[in-house]
């Protein structure tokens, strides 16, 4: 017989009795549980006296808002700078390493997505009636863009402007993760 008072081997206790106390007081009857309260509500169908579908018994007897969301114009011009930005990198990057007739291939394609860029705007601006931001931007954008990188390639060349790329992608990142 060992001398521990834990019953001998095995992973569960011994049944015993719950000891007195707790919550009751010692030796006071259970309370019989009581009737669920009666409902006013019938789930829809119940008239017809056929078996429901899970779904059907929870269908709204009344309709949902039927109300559009507004579409709403979004506020700046923080990707066609984006682009922009992203533009310079890449071809002021490449400058040294292709030929020029590709450099100016390049300008005309970028010229060609800001313009359909501007197009879809115009378009959606038409669409919700709204005022005519201003489209001065779009005009910056496309031949700004182009300049500096041009001015870029001659004052610093492309090693200059591939290492300033990637300083300013790398405070761009950091910008972001302080955001959120």
């Amino acid at each position: 017989m060992p001398d521990s008072p834990q019953s001998p081997g095995g992973y569960e206790y011994p049944e015993e009795p719950a000891p007195a106390g707790g919550y009751e007081p010692p030796g006071s009857p259970p309370e019989p549980p009581q009737p669920p309260p009666e409902t006013t509500v019938r789930p829809a169908g119940d008239e017809e006296g056929g078996p429901l579908a899970a779904a059907e018994r929870f269908r709204r007897t009344t309709p949902a808002r039927l109300r559009t969301i507004p579409p709403h114009r979004s506020g700046g011009h923080w990707r066609l700078l984006a682009g922009t930005l992203t533009y310079v990198m890449v071809v002021g990057g490449m400058a040294d390493y292709v030929e020029p007739e590709t450099r100016a291939l390049a300008h005309l394609v970028f010229w060609l997505l800001i313009a359909v860029a501007f197009a879809v705007t115009v378009v959606r601006e038409r669409r919700h009636g709204w005022d005519p931001a201003p489209r001065w931007p779009w005009a910056a954008g496309a031949v700004g863009g182009a300049l500096a990188v041009e001015v870029l390639i001659l004052a610093f060349g492309s090693p200059a402007i591939i290492t300033g790329s990637v300083i300013l992608l790398g405070l761009g990142l950091f910008v972001l993760m302080l955001v959120g």
